[in-house]
């Protein structure tokens, strides 16, 4: 395992094969809220990907808000930090063929994290693909908007809301939700990179309604393949399944990226409905 650091915000633990050279390269970001979890949090997805011929990466961001108002805004600057170090470093630590794909994962928090960033025009770099694992966040206003008054409270600090500000709070909500940022993205054929991303979720219905929508925008926005599977488990225990080359989503994953690795093959994504 190699560690590397960039810019101070972002940490991440590298996982490479050993026995042959590595076919792509899946970055992964934790969930826990956007307040916790930790790029040591993997429960064996090394391995499951590192068995597919991807090297791992496992990232850390801040969970504390140090130069800006709001975590979110912290942890934006952390992925812009991110996003150029995949540009300009990630050959040099972790070196595979230039067109190798680049899957950006992540579970919960981190997921809503990756579709944040695309919506801002994060990310889109050639070859890079998405798996997304299970946010309620997707649509945040939507969320904030049935979420209990706890849960309002908290999102109102994540984004940086004090009720002395003269800022309007709907407003403010908007900017941090992927869906309202890439409703009002125009199509940027510039933008559009011919990668893929697959949604997967529990079988609650917000999770399943947010990633439709957001699978929605992706096609239409950024012309990407996106489809969305519901399974059959709670939201910390879809995360652990990966790893589980039995599991449905493990099976499903390994039909997915081995069909990724095909040039030839058609659609990825369409494998695993």
């Amino acid at each position: 395992m190699l560690s590397a650091v960039h810019d101070a915000r972002v940490t991440l633990d590298a996982y490479q094969l050993v026995s042959s050279p590595a076919k792509g390269t899946v970055i992964f970001l934790h969930g826990g809220g956007l307040r916790k979890g930790s790029k040591r949090h993997i429960a064996g997805k090394d391995l499951f990907f590192n068995s597919l011929g991807f090297n791992f990466l496992s990232c850390n961001y801040p969970l504390v808000a140090q130069c800006t108002d709001s975590v979110i805004d912290e942890q934006l600057l952390a992925l812009k930090s991110l996003d150029q170090w995949v540009k300009t470093e990630l050959q040099l630590l972790c070196p595979v063929n230039d067109n190798a794909p680049i899957v950006y994962f992540g579970h919960s928090a981190g997921s809503y994290l990756i579709a944040l960033g695309l919506s801002k025009g994060l990310f889109l770099n050639q070859h890079s693909s998405f798996i997304l694992i299970d946010s309620a966040a997707y649509d945040l206003s939507k969320r904030y908007s049935a979420a209990r008054p706890n849960v309002k409270q908290e999102i109102e600090r994540l984004v940086g809301y004090r009720t002395t500000d003269r800022n309007d709070l709907e407003s403010l909500i908007r900017t941090y939700s992927p869906v309202d940022n890439m409703t009002s993205m125009p199509v940027d054929l510039t933008r559009i990179n011919g990668g893929w991303a697959y949604l997967a979720t529990t079988m609650k219905r917000f999770s399943r309604e947010s990633s439709l929508v957001l699978a929605s925008l992706l096609r239409q926005k950024l012309k990407m393949e996106a489809t969305v599977k519901s399974y059959p488990f709670g939201h910390t225990d879809i995360s652990r399944e990966i790893a589980d080359p039995n599991s449905q989503i493990g099976r499903d994953l390994t039909i997915l990226l081995s069909k990724a690795l095909d040039a030839d093959a058609p659609s990825a994504v369409d494998k695993v409905h």
